[in-house]
């Protein structure tokens, strides 16, 4: 099994991923889903500027569908989140999945989201 396309995109600093997402891409966050290949990539990118030092822990599946345990920090607070990545045919992801924990680090994490989403809005109507 190869590394997470996701966290590796994390770990560089640039989780846009929008040469990896399928154009009917589905990004689930905890909190929302965003549909679509410019929205999942934009909000995957600003992911990258709340998580730091984006370490991947485990890897379990194949080619078409892969979970990655991975660590984090958030405001010099440790979180754990599990990220999925389910891929067509082609290799392109069309669905990732996040969730994190714990719930105190998450809530730094969505409103880190928030103001990020505030000052660079989805690009396309959800």
């Amino acid at each position: 099994m190869n590394d997470s396309s996701v966290l590796s995109a994390w770990r560089s600093g640039d989780g846009s991923l929008s040469g990896v997402l399928a154009e009917d891409a589905t990004f689930s966050s905890p909190v929302a889903d965003y549909e679509g290949q410019p929205n999942a990539s934009h909000v995957l990118g600003l992911i990258a500027g709340v998580l730091e030092g984006v370490d991947q822990t485990g890897a379990w599946g194949d080619e078409r569908e892969g979970v990655y345990a991975f660590t984090a920090r958030v405001d010099d607070r440790e979180v754990q989140g599990i990220v999925r990545e389910e891929r067509a045919e082609t290799g392109e992801l069309t669905h990732v999945t996040l969730f994190l924990r714990p719930y105190g680090v998450l809530r730094t994490a969505i409103g880190r989201m928030r103001e990020a989403l505030e000052h660079s809005p989805l690009p396309a109507r959800a």
